[in-house]
């Protein structure tokens, strides 16, 4: 809702400059990008996304150093879910307007959803420096930072498992291992693999499968009501 908004009042803002001036041909293309700009923005409330895009692009060609267009290009890119199309766009608004804190809080929100903690914290950094009461960077970048330590500790764990695994690589119990650290982040395919390897190399407590709480986010998986009834039947 913030953007949207930031979309509308920016689109307003092109248009009131454009139309105070004399109409020479830069000032009409100018014109012109303003008042493609003004649909796209209005196109994006009422929810027609590509109809927008169209609009936004356009006007950005009519009007390639605004800022204000490019950051309303990112924002309707990232509606659409063309989330690298939405960077490169919020990249370029930045180029040419780097005070712009709603399309760099904007592009740090995109890093995030692409688990680039680095790149979301350092543009909230620069954000937060320039400017110091924004309450909604600091916010922000203090959940960054968090996720960027909770990702890094999945890694950690990750790498610890693999690292007993490739070092014991007849053990079972070093398979069974990884299978539970994946388990335990989510990574269900990875978990299965690595719990399909350690029962290959013999893993034979069968039943403790069923009790481990580090393997609960399978249990409701066809695969490991499938992966136990494998293993209890009669050979």
């Amino acid at each position: 809702m913030k953007s949207t908004l930031f979309a509308l009042a920016l689109c307003a803002l092109l248009v009131g400059v454009a139309q105070g001036q004399d109409k020479t041909a830069d000032q009409k293309r100018a014109d012109a990008a303003a008042q493609q700009n003004a649909r796209g923005a209005a196109l994006l409330k009422e929810g027609k996304l590509d109809e927008a895009v169209t609009e936004l692009q356009q006007a950005a060609e009519g009007a390639p150093k605004s800022a204000v267009v490019q950051a309303n290009l990112a924002y309707a890119y990232e509606r659409q879910g063309r989330i690298d199309d939405a960077v490169a766009a919020y990249r370029k608004a930045l180029e040419l307007d780097p005070g712009n804190g709603i399309a760099r809080n904007n592009l740090a929100s995109l890093y995030t959803k692409k688990g680039l903690y680095d790149d979301a914290v350092r543009e909230l950094e620069d954000l937060v420096q320039r400017d110091p009461a924004n309450a909604t960077a600091r916010t922000n970048l203090e959940s960054a930072i968090k996720n960027k330590a909770i990702t890094q500790e999945r890694q950690d764990q990750v790498a610890g498992a693999l690292k007993g695994a490739e070092a014991r690589p007849n053990d079972p119990g070093a398979a069974y291992n990884a299978a539970r650290v994946y388990a335990r982040l989510g990574d269900a395919d990875q978990a299965f693999a690595w719990l399909a390897k350690a029962l290959e190399l013999g893993y034979d407590k069968i039943e403790y499968l069923s009790l481990d709480p580090s393997l609960a986010s399978l249990k409701k998986d066809p695969r490991f009501l499938k992966l136990l009834e494998e293993r209890r039947a009669p050979r």
